[in-house]
């Protein structure tokens, strides 16, 4: 019977967490946690400033999916909330800190609620490093050359509800933080870390009842057209030089598979003044600026909390003058629709994971 009692309380007290996934408007979490990892290096060129291991804590304010909501059922009943992170790169005289700020989203991988359960973080905002790039007293820096960058962050971790209030989570955690070569030298930093920590939740004593689960966020068609213009800004030469505009523009078909889940494919036209710029400094013969303008194909995939679409796309440059950044190209972000089908776009367009510029532009969704 002595063996029997702490078991008994423990299927309890894992059956009470199962039952507690749905949260409450006045519910809300603190996550402290701690990251220990390394700089991933992407080019032969910073090899001697990346010679150490990384180390950091995060801090999170939590709130839970109340219900009230169609995409919290078919995102799992998704947590959200702000987070702070910092970390040490390893190299204090030339890296220095990472401080980052970001929204997040934690999403169950698995729809049934388990006391082992495996979740995905995808959180964006800002990261600040006060040391970076300096032509004079930091030349060998080429990770960050701004103090103000975007932040990118996955985490892939398991969590344990040790009791309805307390919780034990585990994981694998990357991070990326570049200026969108807004400004150059910009490879960006990537950092790549084993992330482990606790969970304390606040439950409110009184539950407010759900009386209407709002669903205008849900897709109109399984089938339809995006169409978007975005812009955003290059610096090109040596650091300080000329900043370029830079534009996109897109079609692209996408078929909703589950109200979650786009899968789509489509055709983008580029037009980015840096290029030009390039090309004749190097003296490649091109005879007006129309031949800047380069076209691709590319697929697409976007995961979708609500109105907010999260896009990965990979294309390929199939009419290009400009060759000096290949022929794949890649972007990541933030696209948000509204009621009326108008979108708003921030992503970071990437040529093979190599920065190009971040994006900001407005589209339309066209329902078929």
């Amino acid at each position: 019977m002595i063996l029997k009692k702490p078991l008994l309380a423990f299927v309890l007290l894992c059956s009470i967490s199962l039952l507690a996934q749905q949260g409450d408007k006045n519910d809300f979490y603190i996550r402290g946690a701690v990251n220990y990892g390394f700089i991933l290096q992407q080019h032969n060129s910073i090899g001697d400033v990346v010679n150490g291991n990384i180390g950091g804590f995060e801090l999170n304010y939590v709130k839970p999916a109340k219900g009230n909501k169609l995409w919290h059922y078919e995102n799992n009943f998704p947590e959200r909330g702000v987070g702070f992170t910092y970390y040490n790169l390893g190299n204090p005289k030339q890296l220095g800190d990472l401080y980052a700020l970001y929204y997040f989203y934690d999403i169950p991988l698995n729809k049934k609620p388990k006391p082992f359960r495996l979740y995905l973080r995808i959180g964006e905002g800002l990261a600040y490093a006060p040391v970076h790039f300096n032509p004079i007293t930091n030349h060998k820096d080429e990770l960050l050359s701004s103090p103000v960058n975007a932040y990118i962050n996955f985490k892939w971790y398991w969590r344990w509800d040790i009791t309805p209030w307390l919780r034990w989570e585990a994981g694998f955690n990357f991070s990326h933080s570049s200026n969108g070569r807004f400004e150059v030298p910009n490879l960006g930093v990537n950092l790549v870390s084993l992330n482990s920590g606790f969970v304390y939740k606040f439950h409110s004593k009184v539950k407010t009842p759900i009386t209407f689960i709002d669903s205008s966020a849900k897709a109109k068609s399984r089938h339809e057209l995006l169409f978007w213009a975005a812009a955003g800004a290059n610096e090109f030469g040596q650091p300080g030089g000329k900043r370029y505009l830079a534009q996109s523009y897109s079609v692209a078909y996408y078929f909703n598979k589950r109200n979650t889940h786009k899968f789509g494919a489509g055709i983008d036209v580029y037009y980015n003044a840096a290029n030009y710029a390039q090309l004749l400094a190097q003296g490649d013969t091109i005879s007006n600026k129309l031949q800047n303008v380069q076209i691709g194909v590319k697929l697409a995939y976007a995961y979708n909390i609500g109105r907010l679409s999260l896009p990965v796309e990979l294309g390929y440059y199939v009419y290009t003058k400009y060759t000096s950044d290949g022929f794949i190209f890649n972007r990541i972000g933030l696209r948000y629709y509204f009621k009326n089908n108008m979108v708003g776009i921030i992503t970071l367009k990437t040529n093979w994971g190599v920065a190009n510029y971040i994006e900001f532009g407005v589209g339309y969704r066209l329902p078929l």
